[in-house]
């Protein structure tokens, strides 16, 4: 019998370590899968597609992810290679030499790493192709779907790949310092203990206590980076408190030495794991935790950005006739819309100007159509930002202190008369991204010499009830498509805008969010219950060892079940 063929037998003998170490490595593999599929996916990170406040919240999760890879694999590794080493030790005792373990661990790392990539990929891309499919066809965004993205697979494969590596150069070195004795001992060492530091511990709550007062008092000021350093601090805070647990369980004796004591061999099976414990117990924390704070961001953005699309669209029809487009009269569109059970309330009529950057609006239409008081001298300009400060987002709010206008007689330089920030009429695609109000002489002198500027009318509609409005939209932008006769890719350029519009994107918007939340947070809660199920699966044949001996000194079935029932609920817990 060749060393071959008693490794063989030594894998059928412990297949079932081998096959979760395999799960182990499968899972981190699909894990980080199923957060590439979605950052690396062109169409999800498109703000044109998905809104940015959306799309930015898959970073978070996903570095975190990434995290737990590189941590959870080489700690499947490590419990996976305890009893290894013990056997490897046998197999060295009947001659095996140092280079043929070595050689041996490597062939039989790489081969369960390859594996266990094809599969965990095999795996995330199902579960990614069912967050696409839901997306597409439960929540009807069509224009976001699955499909096969390299970059996807190549940003897992090297983040393992890496991993992996890491992983087996550690192993490496550990195997290089060992002796025979070693081995043969590594299967039934106790992990290594550090000291208790209570100090540490008070340490940490004193952590936990000053971030939460960094985000109660960052909260009035508006600094993005402040909850970035509450966070930071907490996470230190938690990392002194849990790995100085300990410091815990001996106050706690002291408080209740009955329990204790009641408890002892309850207790001693958990002590004997507690560094493990805590590294996995640091990992649970933070996936859970993200669990809170990814579901408080949805309960607290949906109505955000629904509240948003109705605050940006103040008008519940807007088109502008620019470049002989859109001319139609004002009744024909009325007519065409109570055709459909709209009933118009008010339209307005608006002079403007468009450039590449600025709208510009002469001060009296302004005055009279928005019920505003700007006072706008010849020479003088104000720049009108439309946000709203409250929708949850930051704004570059800077106003240029002169705008100059290229004039066939004379250039104009225009000097800052000041700033407001209004919401005039909605966004539409006619409409550049800022908007300038001048007095009506400088507007009336770039409209008969500024060549870089065209005229435009803004048609803006309000109805009785907007929320009733999907078929007359939907009838006055196909009724433009035909008057303009333009193909649809030219049409975008002058389609009408609608309140109904923005807020059925918004919602829709809103439930990608909603389940993007619930995707992250049934992953991340699966994961640390998967990661601690691991953990005391890895200790099942150490303690089955221990029970044995218990159950010699007469300890019955029912206690022993009773102890494991204890430290796994503490694991959980």
């Amino acid at each position: 019998m060749t060393f071959y063929d008693i490794s063989m037998k030594m894998l059928i003998a412990n297949f079932r370590r081998y096959r979760l170490y395999f799960l182990c490595n499968v899972f981190s593999v699909a894990l980080f899968y199923s957060f590439a599929a979605i950052f690396a996916n062109k169409s999800f990170m498109d703000k044109r597609i998905v809104d940015s406040a959306i799309s930015g919240n898959i970073y978070a999760p996903s570095i975190f992810v990434g995290i737990f890879v590189v941590l959870f694999v080489p700690y499947a590794n490590n419990a996976f290679l305890r009893n290894r080493k013990y056997e490897y030790g046998i197999l060295m005792t009947l001659g095996m030499s140092e280079t043929e373990v070595l050689t041996n661990m490597l062939i039989e790392n790489c081969i369960i790493a390859g594996v266990s990539l094809i599969s965990g990929l095999s795996l995330g891309t199902i579960i990614s192709f069912a967050f696409y499919f839901i997306i597409q066809h439960v929540i009807g965004i069509s224009a976001l779907g699955w499909y096969f993205n390299v970059d996807s697979y190549k940003w897992t494969a090297i983040l393992y790949g890496i991993t992996i590596l890491l992983t087996l150069v550690t192993c490496i070195l550990g195997f290089t310092k060992m002796q025979l004795i070693d081995f043969m001992k590594e299967r039934f060492k106790a992990e290594k203990r550090g000291k208790s530091l209570p100090g540490i511990f008070m340490a940490g709550v004193v952590f936990v206590a000053v971030s939460v007062l960094i985000m109660v008092i960052g909260i009035g000021n508006g600094t993005a980076v402040i909850w970035l350093v509450s966070l930071v601090i907490m996470f230190i805070g938690l990392y002194m408190i849990i790995t100085q647990v300990e410091s815990v369980e001996q106050f706690f004796a002291k408080i209740f030495p009955y329990y204790m004591k009641r408890h002892f061999i309850e207790i001693s099976f958990v002590k004997q794991h507690h560094k493990s414990q805590s590294r996995i117990g640091i990992i649970a924390a933070g996936l859970i935790g993200f669990c809170v704070l990814f579901g408080g961001l949805s309960v607290v953005m949906y109505p955000g950005l629904l509240d948003n699309a109705i605050t940006y669209s103040p008008y519940d029809l807007v088109y502008s006739q620019t470049f002989g487009m859109n001319k139609v009269e004002d009744r024909e569109i009325e007519s065409l819309l109570n055709q459909n059970d709209v009933s118009v309330k008010t339209i307005k009529q608006v002079d403007y100007l468009r450039g590449r950057a600025f709208n510009l609006l002469p001060v009296s239409e302004v005055n009279k159509e928005f019920d505003c008081n700007y006072q706008v001298s010849e020479g003088k300009f104000r720049m009108v930002f439309q946000y709203a400060l409250k929708d949850g987002y930051e704004h570059e709010m800077t106003s240029p202190k002169t705008v100059s206008f290229n004039c066939s007689d004379e250039d104009i330089e225009l000097q800052s008369a000041g700033s407001d920030v209004r919401i005039l009429f909605n966004r539409n695609p006619t409409f550049a991204d800022y908007t300038l109000v001048l007095s009506d002489a400088d507007y009336r002198k770039i409209a008969s010499e500024c060549k870089e500027y065209w005229t435009g009318i803004a048609k803006l509609y309000s109805f009785d009830d907007w929320k009733a409005s999907v078929k007359g939209i939907s009838a006055v932008q196909k009724y433009l498509l035909d008057k303009n006769q333009v193909g649809q890719s030219e049409q975008k350029y002058y389609k009408a805008s609608s309140r109904i519009e923005a807020y059925s994107t918004s919602k829709q918007g809103a439930e990608l969010f909603i389940f993007l939340m619930l995707f992250i947070v049934v992953l991340f809660f699966g994961a640390s219950d998967v990661m601690i199920h691991f953990k005391i699966k890895a200790e099942s044949e150490e303690e089955q060892r221990m029970l044995t001996g218990l159950y010699r000194i007469g300890v019955t079935a029912e206690e022993m079940l009773g102890m494991i029932r204890y430290k796994n609920v503490y694991y959980f817990l």
